[in-house]
C-alpha cells in the first residue's frame, strides 16, 4: 500500500517538475533568464520517491514541511520590507512581473501542501516503523524553515535601515529630486584595502513610473 502512495506522489512531482521545466525553457526563449528551482526540486524529489522507500518518504516529507513553513513565513514577512504603495505601484505598472513572482510562491505552497499529508498517511508511517527508521517531529523542520526566513529577514531589515541605507536614499533623492518616493532595495559593502566600497540599489517611484538608482561610494 505504501509503495503505491510513493509512486503516485513521485509521478505527480515528476510531472510538475517537467511541466515547470518546459515553462522555464519557454520563458528563457521569450523573456530571458529565469531560475529553474522549482522544476529541479520537483523532478529530483519525484525520482527519489519513485525509486525509494520509507526513508525516502520521510526525507521528502521533511523537505516539504521545511519549504512550506519557509514559504508561509516569507509571505507573512514580505510586506514588512517594502512599502505597500510601492508594491501596489509595481503591480499596476508591471503586472506580468508580479504574476511571475506570485505564481512561483503559489506553486511551492500548493506542491508542499499536497505532498506533506500524502507522505504522512498511516501506511507510510507504518512502513517507516517496520523498517526501524527513527521518525522525528515534523515541527522541527517547520520551525527551522520559518526560523531561517525570519532570521534572514531580520538581518536584511537591519541592513536596509542603517546609516548606509539613509545615505543611499539621500543620494538617490539628490539625483532624481522630490517628485519620487524612495525605498532602499539592496545594499552591500566590500573591503577594498583602503576602506569599503558600498553598493546600493534604491527604488524610486511615483504614479507614472518606477526607476532603479544604482549607487556606489567609498567609506574609510
Amino acid at each position: 500500500m505504501h509503495s503505491q502512495i510513493l509512486k503516485r506522489a513521485g509521478a505527480v512531482l515528476l510531472a510538475v517538475g517537467i511541466i515547470d521545466g518546459i515553462v522555464t525553457i519557454v520563458r528563457l526563449a521569450v523573456a530571458g533568464p529565469w531560475p529553474a528551482v522549482l522544476d529541479s526540486v520537483a523532478v529530483g524529489a519525484g525520482i527519489v520517491l519513485l525509486r525509494g522507500g520509507p526513508r525516502a518518504a520521510l526525507w521528502i516529507r521533511t523537505l516539504a514541511v521545511f519549504l512550506l513553513a519557509a514559504c508561509i513565513m516569507l509571505v507573512i514577512a514580505a510586506p514588512l520590507f517594502q512599502p505597500l504603495d510601492l508594491t501596489i505601484t509595481e503591480i499596476r505598472l508591471d503586472p506580468a512581473a508580479f504574476a511571475d513572482k506570485a505564481a512561483s510562491v503559489i506553486a511551492v505552497l500548493c506542491m508542499t501542501l499536497w505532498i506533506t499529508p500524502r507522505l504522512g498517511q498511516p501506511p507510510i508511517r507504518d512502513a517507516i516503523m517496520r523498517a526501524g527508521i527513527t521518525r522525528w517531529d515534523m515541527a522541527i523542520p517547520a520551525q527551522a524553515g520559518a526560523g531561517i526566513v525570519a532570521l534572514a529577514g531580520l538581518l536584511l531589515w537591519l541592513t536596509l535601515h542603517g546609516q548606509s541605507g539613509e545615505l543611499a536614499t539621500s543620494l538617490a533623492l539628490q539625483q532624481l529630486g522630490p517628485d519620487y518616493r524612495y525605498h532602499l532595495s539592496w545594499i552591500s559593502s566590500a573591503n577594498n584595502g583602503h576602506g569599503a566600497t558600498v553598493t546600493g540599489v534604491v527604488t524610486a517611484w511615483n504614479e507614472k513610473e518606477l526607476r532603479k538608482v544604482l549607487l556606489h561610494w567609498e567609506t574609510r
